[in-house]
Order: structure tokens, then C-alpha cells, then sequence
């Protein structure tokens, strides 16, 4: 109830705005959405302490712009905790989500756009089916042993991102398409589980494997792999 009435206070053109300030007088971290079919924008960046999320959204249909803003917490060593932790239909977009054990892990049809996620043991995290992550970029991810940068588990779309100095860069399970995503100084670049998965067009430079599994998409959609075709 309290949450439900700060937030409402804080809305504006229908959208609800998240600052410091309004989570610590709403109870603090993590800050939890439980209204389905809402949006919430940053109007400030969001310090978290240790040992907790930042964000738990438990309601599908939910839109958080970030705005420009920054999500960090104080480093991790393990895949915990999570930057925004979330069920199906949520889509967060425009800003940074940094110093988490894992950035953002959405459920199913999630949409991830224009996030920023450095320097967190894991980077985004579709383990639901069918989400898109587009145009983001997944730096320095974790120890050389662990770390991804975006992972998917079925019918994902990964289009336009950038991975660099991560243990895997994309990887899926099933059924994803991996088009024209720059890749650098990973130990993998891509890795898709089975041949349900297609690349193409994507750029890899100085990664330590370049691309495991997956089917490639034909001569139009031809790979750039240190600068030959692949």
C-alpha cells in the first residue's frame, strides 16, 4: 500500500518516475513493481546497497526507460544479486546497469534496447523465449572463466549489440537469430547449442573462438571474422 501510493505520487503523463529518493521513502531496495501494464522512468540514478536487487518487477506488461540513468550496485563475485530482476513482457531500455552479478534477467518476450551493462559477473539474461535484445552493448563481463554477455534460451532475436573481453559474448539454446552484432576480445564470441540458430553479418575481432554451433545464414549474411569472411 505504501509503495502503491508513492509510486502513484510520482507519476506523470501516466508515467511513474524512480529516483533515489522515492525508493528509500518507499522502503528501499529493492525496489519492487507490482502493477501490471505501467511504465516507469528514471529521473535520477539509482545507488544500491550490497546483497540486494535493484529492481523486482513481479507483473507482466511493464516499461522502464532509464532514461540516461545509471542502476549500480557495489561489485559481485557470483551471479548475484541482479540489477532488474523480472517476469514476462517487461521491457527496459535507454540507460546503464552496472557492478551486479547479473545486469538484467528478463522471463519470456522481453525487450532489452539501448542498455549499457559493464562490469557485472553476467550481462543480460533472456531465460525465458522469445525477447529481444537490440542495440545494447555487454563490456568486461565477470572473471575469464565465467561471464556472458547476452544469453538467450529459445527464439530470441540479438541484433546490433556489441560484447567485448567476456567469457562467451551471445550465446542461445534454440531457435535465435545473431545478426550484425560486433564482437571483440571474448573467449568465445557466439555460442548456439544446436543448429536451430542462425547468424549472420556480425563482426568478431581478436576472440579466442569465434563462432561454436549454429547454422550459418548464407553468402549475403557472410561473417566478418579479423577481417575475413567466415
Amino acid at each position: 500500500m505504501v509503495l502503491g501510493l508513492a509510486a502513484s505520487a510520482g507519476a506523470v503523463d501516466g508515467t511513474i518516475e524512480i529516483n533515489q529518493a522515492k525508493v528509500l521513502a518507499a522502503g528501499g531496495f529493492p525496489y519492487v513493481i507490482s502493477t501490471a501494464n505501467t511504465s516507469y522512468r528514471l529521473t535520477g540514478s539509482l545507488s544500491v546497497p550490497a546483497s540486494t536487487n535493484g529492481i523486482n518487477v513481479t507483473k507482466s506488461s511493464v516499461t522502464i526507460d532509464l532514461n540516461g540513468f545509471t542502476i549500480s550496485g557495489p561489485g559481485s563475485s557470483s551471479v548475484t544479486p541482479i540489477g532488474i530482476n523480472a517476469v514476462d513482457d517487461i521491457t527496459v531500455e535507454n540507460g546503464t546497469v552496472t557492478g551486479f552479478g547479473l545486469a538484467v534477467k528478463l522471463q519470456n518476450s522481453g525487450i532489452v534496447r539501448k542498455v549499457h551493462v559493464d562490469s557485472n559477473v553476467d550481462g543480460i539474461n533472456m531465460v525465458g523465449d522469445f525477447g529481444l535484445v537490440e542495440g545494447c552493448t555487454a563490456n568486461n563481463l565477470g572473471a575469464p572463466a565465467v561471464g556472458f554477455g547476452i544469453a538467450c534460451n529459445t527464439g530470441c532475436v540479438i541484433s546490433g549489440n556489441t560484447a567485448s573481453r567476456n567469457n562467451v559474448g551471445i550465446e542461445c539454446a534454440s531457435g535465435c537469430l545473431i545478426s550484425g552484432n560486433t564482437l571483440s576480445g571474448n573467449q568465445t564470441a557466439i555460442f548456439l547449442a544446436d543448429a536451430t540458430s542462425g547468424y549472420g553479418g556480425n563482426v568478431l575481432n581478436s576472440n579466442t573462438t569465434g563462432i561454436s554451433g549454429g547454422t550459418s545464414l548464407g553468402a549475403k549474411n557472410t561473417n566478418l571474422c579479423n577481417g575475413t569472411a567466415c
